[in-house]
């Protein structure tokens, strides 16, 4: 078989999917999955879990060692204390070739914990970008994915066809695949979903600090500022505990109000600050991007999503297996 057949093949043949735990992402996949057509099966600990699942017409097993017999694809969404067990569970359970994939926050811990509980899984880690604040069965519906980030990581010991496939899957879900190392995944999202959420609770209790006068002034500034203080807080702790990367964020932010502060007790301006933070909202705003051809190359997708780049489709070309993405402007 041609490495093209090959890919196209492990493209094609994830077709029967075990998503284990039916929260805000879990639930969320499994009514996606279904919506496109997959044979997809859910699992969940919690018995009313599964039984909202269940009830709502979605196919729901009542137990690990039926839900992953005969499928292609393991999906880990669990929180991140709840996966080493889960781990350990499913590892005697798979047949060589399954893929294994989670959608995690964290990366790096997720790719350690896989290595010591099943180190010859075929694993892809992954992150959908797509919460919001509220969790569980009730909060998921089939169209969270779309147009969102989804990260895939990209590894020396990563099998490229496995990758490939995976990534054609989430674009089917509408959503856009960004090719990265576990390392630069969970360094980006330290300031760009740790940062947040621990400023968030921050602003919270700095407000109810200023007693019940302030909170009754409070209006948008504060209440969009402080909004994803209403996520759960073991859900919060999950994804900030272990990632060091958001310790030198933390430290960034802190030289900030460090100036800030000490500007405005000398009598001086925030007027630099608002400035330069107005214009890095503005240019992220209105960022655009250009449609790109990336071979299926292990060097050139990580390069691509360095680059902030993501894709969009795979598909077969003249030379290859080749994937369409979008590249931000510079």
């Amino acid at each position: 078989m041609s490495r093209v057949a090959a890919v196209l093949d492990r493209v094609a043949a994830l077709d029967r999917v075990a998503v284990l735990g039916l929260g805000l992402i879990g639930g969320s996949l499994l009514r996606a999955l279904h919506a496109g057509g997959r044979d997809c099966v859910g699992f969940d600990t919690s018995p009313a879990t599964a039984a909202e699942a269940s009830v709502d017409g979605y196919k729901v097993s009542d137990s690990l060692v039926a839900a992953v017999t005969g499928v292609d694809l393991v999906v880990l969404a669990m929180p991140l204390p709840q996966l080493r067990p889960a781990l350990v569970a499913v590892a005697p359970l798979l047949t060589p070739g399954v893929v294994v994939t989670d959608v995690g926050t964290l990366k790096v811990p997720v790719r350690a914990a896989v290595h010591a509980t099943m180190p010859d899984a075929t694993f892809v880690g992954g992150h959908p970008l797509a919460g919001v604040e509220q969790s569980g069965w009730a909060a998921g519906f089939a169209g969270l994915f779309r147009d969102a980030p989804w990260t895939l990581t990209l590894e020396p010991d990563t099998d490229l066809n496995a990758w490939l496939g995976l990534a054609s899957m989430v674009c089917e879900l509408g959503a856009h695949p960004v090719p990265v190392t576990a390392a630069e995944q969970d360094a980006a999202v330290a300031r760009v979903i740790g940062l947040p959420h621990i400023l968030a609770e921050v602003l919270a209790l700095t407000g109810l600090d200023g007693g019940p006068l302030g909170l009754s002034l409070a209006a948008g500034s504060y209440t969009t500022g402080s909004r994803v203080a209403r996520t759960r807080p073991d859900l919060v702790a999950s994804w900030c505990d272990g990632n060091d990367a958001l310790v030198s964020a933390l430290d960034d932010v802190l030289a900030r109000l460090g100036a800030a502060r000490a500007a405005l007790a000398d009598g001086g301006t925030v007027l630099e600050l608002a400035a330069d933070g107005y214009a890095a909202r503005m240019n992220w705003e209105h960022r655009t991007a250009r449609p790109v051809d990336v071979p299926a190359e292990r060097a050139t997708l990580l390069e691509h999503g360095r680059h902030g780049g993501w894709l969009t489709a795979v598909h077969e070309s003249a030379d290859g297996v080749h994937l369409r993405g979008m590249l931000p402007a510079p």
